[in-house]
């Protein structure tokens, strides 16, 4: 992975009263590693995925789910466009999402293409997150699997992306209410077609210069304030030197906190390897789910 800059970390706002989870926003810039045609290329973009055999999801679902479907196929071909000199021939029906039987090879030479780039499977869901005394918290996530061909077929990449999101805490009601009003990705529509748009970002990176930004939950606690205040302000270093101290303090949790809180920091300033290393020591002193959330992108960028 190649950092380009970082963009800025932006402040996205405090839930309410009993949602006390916080977040920051951290935007990072990254180069294409993978190249087309120097002269004009030609993508062809068609439907390898069976919606219909997508047994898992309610009539309510389902249309969350083609909605992330289309989301996926509009921007990439969006993204493809904004390429130098490739031209992208979408073949997919976005009115019924029909699977494509024809062969690839069939279809490359049928449309002069260079390139096929077809989806294979889509995947959205909402998972448990963490739960104190008060709230209880909630991800959603996206993947996204799709192939590009070359060489009429001959050869051919897999191309995934997977990110999820933190959605906003929900009031803890005991373990039977929460049964009750659990959210599902039939009422998140919204969070759904926005992590199928970064999800095929991520899929595409390889070709794509592009800026992903991750939405990373926060420690509240009274002794991480100085740091936070400074994190939010952009000034890393100093965050840098308030938090490293806490890292030999004896309680594990705190430990564990500050190094997740570095790890930010690290990824805020484009340097991967620190940053992963914090995340992994935060896990091995007490693990949780930010830390976690935080390695394995960092891991898959």
């Amino acid at each position: 992975m190649k950092i380009l800059k970082f963009t800025g970390l932006i402040l996205i706002g405090f839930l309410s009263a009993c949602e006390t989870t916080r977040f920051v926003s951290v935007p990072v810039e990254y180069s294409a590693r993978a190249f087309f045609r120097p002269d004009s290329t030609s993508i062809l973009l068609i439907n390898q995925y069976d919606l219909s055999q997508a047994k898992n999801y309610n009539k309510r679902q389902l249309g969350v789910i083609r909605s992330g479907v289309i989301s996926s196929f509009k921007y990439a071909q969006t993204q493809l466009l904004t390429l130098s000199n490739v031209k992208v021939i979408n073949l997919v029906d976005t009115a019924t999402l029909a699977v494509n039987q024809d062969s690839v090879k069939d279809l490359a030479s049928k449309y002069h293409a260079d390139y096929v780039l077809a989806l294979q499977h889509f995947n959205a869901g909402i998972d448990f997150s963490s739960m104190d005394y008060s709230t209880v918290s909630y991800n959603s996530n996206v993947d996204v699997n799709y192939k590009i061909f070359a060489n009429g077929g001959v050869i051919y990449k897999k191309l995934d992306g997977s990110v999820n999101q933190a959605l906003p805490d929900l009031p803890n009601l005991g373990f039977f209410g929460n049964l009750i009003v659990t959210p599902g990705i039939g009422g998140n529509r919204k969070s759904i077609v926005s992590l199928a748009e970064q999800a095929t970002k991520v899929a595409l990176q390889d070709y794509l210069p592009y800026t992903i930004t991750h939405t990373r939950p926060i420690y509240n606690d009274d002794w991480l304030q100085p740091a936070i205040q400074q994190i939010y302000t952009g000034n890393f270093d100093k965050a840098d030197t308030l938090l490293k101290p806490f890292l030999k303090d004896p309680n594990a949790k705190t430990v564990s906190k500050a190094a997740y809180m570095l790890a930010i920091v690290y990824e805020s300033e484009g340097d991967v390897s620190l940053a992963i290393d914090m995340a992994q020591q935060s896990i091995n002193k007490f693990n949780n789910y930010y830390a976690e959330a935080i390695l394995n992108d960092l891991k898959t960028e």
